[in-house]
Parts: structure tokens; C-alpha cells; sequence
């Protein structure tokens, strides 16, 4: 573990803090390392945000207290709690994830808890660093903790309309019933089928931001998501591998139409070695999320548009077992029907990305439904 006496400077930061906020990162989703978070959640009731990669880290008891997550763009619940706060406590973080400059205040003191010194620079310079065994450190922290914190009204508002924009979600998701499918609509029926057994692998796309800030994980190391690195074409490739590392577990990846016309050829692969996966597209017939860029730079856009595919016929050709949604009606149960394929399944759902200027901004979703 990290030194005792900087772990005890630490408690005595917790102590005095009024805004403090944990900020998670790639390290905190090994098992042995979310399994200490989640003792120390349960003990003090922390805030808690965390980047893509430590998805499910946060459990159904400490749920409440989760902001979602933060990357990308610097407008969500967690970077309000960042901007509020006066002590951040970084757990298993680097800066490559969500660099600093996106989230860093003045005001706050910044604990750095990994297995490695922190990688500095001048938005991310450690009062306090507990370099050692993350897992052993945050227990002996969590000793130190002898209440629950109370929180101010401002991160208190911030975690409440976080709460209501995710029951909106749950509740009102399904009345969204146009044709192409809106993204929201999708993710709530993606939420139905990817339950703590199921492996999720996100390639990149507009669908991306979709799924990283509104589909919810409770098993770490669960969701397989990059940072938005030019990484298109990912997702089928990491089914394959997670389907042969863990063969008696299904695994979802899910892609943009641009994106899997990229890797798709790996079909072959995955019905040659007969790995139990579903792949979703979510088909514009565009590179939506290049589409987005260039709109914003250059106010127009150019080569983003590209002809149909029948995706189930070329699921078929390669010896998979194709769908296609035909409506707004028949979602779900197409979804259902591809989950329960034993072997390579695709399924092709026409999407309206209408609203993704939305994204832009902090979503509020009594604007859409």
C-alpha cells in the first residue's frame, strides 16, 4: 500500500472537504481494485464520476451517488461536480483518458491514487499522491472514514438531476417511436439485453457518446470502450477475442455502419471459429461523427455519405444469422430473437441522429421526449 502517513493526510482532506469528488479511471475497473471503491463508497457515500474505461466499476448501492460518465466533451454532471469541487481524488487515472485541462479547477486540492507516480504536467500537478497497491490503500483509507460525507446543496442538485434524467430515460424510452430509430430509444432496449452477464464491446461514432453516457454497467470490466482515438472498426475484432477468452459468456459489440464495413470481413473469423456474438449497426448510411466535425469547422461537409447495404444478406453470405428492425415496433423483439442465436448474429437498425447537436450541450431530456 501507499505510505500510512500520506494515507492519513489524505483522511484528513476527506474530512475537511466540503465538494469532494472521486474521478475513476482505467485502473480502478481491475476486479480487485472495484471491489475496494465500492467498500469505500458504501462507507462514506462519496460523489463519484468516472471516465469510459472504468465503466461498472460503480455498483447498484452506491448508484445513487454516480454522476455517469465523463470524456469527450467537457458538459456532463461529472464535470459540473469537477468544476464544484475542492477535493478530487483520482483513483487508477491517467491523463491520456480525459486529459486534465478538460476538468482541472483552481480550487480544488488533487489526490492522485495509483500504482504509478502521476504523469504531470500543469493542469495535473498532486497535492497528495499514494503511490502503492490500490486495492490495500483504499482499505486502509476506508478505516479511516467513521461517517458518511455530507454533501453541499449544489453537488446535491447536481446528483438529483442526474437521478431524473435517468428515470426519464427508463420510463419514457420506449415512447420514442419514430422510424428511423432515435439513439435514446435504442439505448434503453440495448440496456434490456446487455444484463451483468453480457460483454459489450462500442466501436466509435456518434452512437458512441450515446451509449458512454446513457447505457449503465454494473460489472467491471464489462464494457470494452477506447477514448475516441480513431479507433473505428474495433468492436467486432474485441468480440471475437473476448468470445474466445470467456467462450460460456455472450458478447455484444455494437458499431456504425461506416465503422463495421471497416473490420467486417472478420465475420469470416467469427462463424469459422463459431463465437457466441451479436453485432448491432447502427446504420445512417453517413460518417455521422465526421460529419459533426466538419460542420463545426469548415460549416459544411463532404465525402461523409455512402450508398445502402443489406446488411442481413451480407450477414447471411458469410454464414451468420442476419436481422434487420423494419419499424419502431418490432425493436425489441428483433433484438431479443438475434440474442438468442447461438453463434454469429448481426442485426442492422436504421437510426435518426437528428438530435445529436444536442450531445453538444448538457442533454436535458424533457426536450426530447
Amino acid at each position: 500500500s501507499a505510505p500510512h502517513d500520506a494515507i492519513m493526510q489524505v483522511a484528513r482532506l476527506l474530512r475537511q472537504a466540503k465538494n469532494p469528488v472521486l474521478l475513476l479511471g482505467l485502473m480502478a475497473s481491475q476486479p480487485r481494485n472495484a471491489e475496494a471503491i465500492r467498500r469505500l463508497l458504501h462507507k462514506s457515500d462519496l460523489p463519484v464520476t468516472s471516465t469510459y474505461q472504468a465503466a461498472g466499476v460503480i455498483d447498484q448501492a452506491s448508484f445513487h451517488r454516480f454522476a455517469g460518465r465523463v470524456g469527450l466533451f467537457n458538459n456532463q454532471a461529472g464535470d459540473r461536480l469537477l468544476r464544484n469541487a475542492d477535493l478530487v481524488i483520482t483513483i487508477g487515472y491517467s491523463p491520456v483518458e480525459y486529459e486534465p485541462a478538460q476538468w482541472s479547477n483552481d480550487n480544488a486540492e488533487l489526490v492522485h491514487i495509483d500504482v504509478m507516480p502521476a504523469e504531470t504536467d500543469s493542469d495535473y500537478l498532486p497535492d497528495v499522491e499514494l503511490v502503492g497497491d490500490i486495492a490495500d490503500t483504499l482499505d486502509l483509507l476506508t478505516e479511516q472514514i467513521h461517517q458518511r460525507i455530507d454533501l453541499s446543496a449544489s453537488s446535491v442538485e447536481i446528483l438529483e438531476d442526474r437521478r431524473q434524467q435517468r428515470e426519464l430515460l427508463a420510463q419514457k424510452g420506449r415512447s420514442l417511436n419514430q422510424f428511423a430509430i432515435h439513439p435514446l430509444r435504442l439505448v434503453r432496449a440495448m440496456q434490456d439485453i446487455v444484463n451483468s452477464d453480457v460483454t459489450l464491446c462500442v466501436d466509435m461514432g456518434s452512437f458512441h457518446i450515446w451509449i458512454a453516457r446513457y447505457l449503465y454497467s454494473f460489472r467491471a470490466r464489462q464494457v470494452l470502450i477506447s477514448n475516441g482515438q480513431q479507433t473505428m472498426g474495433v468492436a467486432l475484432p474485441w468480440a471475437i477475442g473476448a468470445a474466445l477468452v470467456d467462450p460460456g459468456r455472450k458478447v455484444v459489440s455494437v458499431s456504425g455502419d461506416g465503422g463495421f464495413m471497416q473490420s467486417s470481413m472478420e465475420l469470416e473469423t467469427a462463424v469459422r471459429l463459431g463465437v457466441n456474438l451479436l453485432h448491432i449497426i447502427w446504420v445512417d448510411e453517413a460518417y455521422n461523427m465526421v460529419a459533426i466535425q466538419e460542420e463545426k469547422k469548415y460549416h459544411r461537409t463532404s465525402g461523409i455519405q455512402f450508398g445502402p447495404i443489406d446488411f442481413k444478406a451480407y450477414a447471411d453470405a458469410f454464414g451468420a444469422k442476419g436481422f434487420a428492425v423494419t419499424s419502431a415496433e418490432t425493436l425489441e423483439s428483433t433484438l431479443r430473437a438475434a440474442m438468442d442465436v447461438q453463434g454469429p448474429a448481426v442485426v442492422a437498425v436504421p437510426v435518426d441522429y437528428s438530435d445529436n447537436a444536442l450531445l453538444m450541450g448538457q442533454l436535458e431530456m424533457g426536450r426530447i421526449f
